[in-house]
């Protein structure tokens, strides 16, 4: 018997960086409404669990076909441990499950991504790989404050078609047992399996230029 996969929204009230961030319009209704509707349309999710702080976020997802996990204060505050907040999901969802961590701000990931990537993982060697999670290639020159990451300052020819493959993690499907997170305190693993997206799909909304870019080209793909 297959193991339930339970998909988490994480949807705090709490946002340092784009205020409401989680019930910002998007599409017909707002980012969370959004998200809910795109899971809830995968045939292998077995539960839609947003869980938050929030009274009215939990309206929201309860008119929207959502289950609610009221978030205990100590996993909410603006200075809570993300890490601890993991550990906590897992014991909740302990017995066996698969969790599918699915934030709103990658909006452009849908339900046809989450339902491969549940495939995927099921199928993928768990002898190599722990958890999956998406990622975006990136072909850019990069530097920290140390100088160069993926070139060299010596070598004439530094076009981005010489460069090393490099991945940025993008915030969209992450998928791991739940024993495993409370092992971890972390939504995946150090030997994960990365789904490549790109394009839109890898738009992470992070700030309101973020957001008003996703905004723009939702509404420009669907007129």
């Amino acid at each position: 018997m297959k193991n339930k996969v339970i998909a988490i929204i994480p949807a705090r009230e709490y946002d340092a960086n784009l205020h409401n961030k989680n019930t910002l319009p998007f599409g017909r209704n707002n980012l969370l409404q959004h998200k809910i509707e795109q899971l809830k349309k995968v045939r292998l999710i077995d539960k839609v669990v947003v869980s938050t702080d929030s009274d009215s976020i939990a309206k929201l997802a309860l008119e929207s076909g959502a289950e609610v996990d009221y978030r205990p204060s100590e996993y909410s505050s603006h200075d809570s441990s993300f890490n601890e907040f993991i550990n906590y999901i897992g014991l909740k969802y302990y017995e066996d499950d698969l969790i599918l961590w699915a934030p709103v701000i990658t909006p452009f990931i849908d339900e046809k991504d989450y339902q491969s990537a549940i495939q995927l993982y099921r199928s993928m060697d768990h002898h190599i790989y722990d958890s999956l999670i998406t990622v975006a290639k990136t072909k850019r020159h990069l530097l920290d404050q140390n100088g160069p990451l993926n070139f060299r300052f010596k070598v004439n020819d530094r076009s981005s078609k010489n460069l090393p493959d490099l991945f940025q993690y993008v915030n969209g499907i992450s998928i791991a047992r739940a024993y495993d997170l409370v092992s971890w305190q972390y939504n995946w693993g150090k030997m994960p399996y990365m789904l490549e997206v790109s394009g839109k799909k890898a738009m992470d909304i992070c700030d309101e230029v973020d957001y008003l870019s996703a905004k723009f080209l939702y509404e420009k793909s669907v007129l």
